[in-house]
């Protein structure tokens, strides 16, 4: 805080005149500014609640991570049959257009 207790008290002093009523009146703004310190640490402690993750939360993105993560391995994998599809049918077209690819298989099996 700024002002601390001391000054508060001297500014008192220094205008009530009378050390007890200043005293008293001391009392009751050490109390006002700890309610007003307690009030203020409450609000940043709600504010700093809504602002974190709970583990609700973590759990949930974590739910979304792992579907997310199977969708692009579906994906992928769907990518790869289609290549190898299309592979084979490139394969088997050049056997089948190749005069000579006959010669050639038979030649790789034996």
């Amino acid at each position: 805080m700024a002002v601390s207790y001391a000054r508060i008290y001297e500014l008192l002093l220094k205008y009530v005149k009378d050390e007890k009523k200043a005293m008293e009146c001391y009392d009751v703004v050490v109390e006002v500014i700890k309610e007003i310190e307690r009030e203020a640490r409450e609000g940043v402690k709600d504010d700093l609640r809504d602002e974190l993750a709970t583990k609700k939360d973590i759990a949930l993105l974590e739910e979304k991570m792992n579907s997310m993560e199977e969708r692009i391995l579906r994906y992928v994998d769907n990518k790869f049959n289609q290549i190898k599809i299309l592979i084979l049918i490139t394969l088997f077209a050049v056997i089948v257009l190749n005069p000579y690819a006959y010669e050639i298989v038979k030649a790789i099996l034996k």
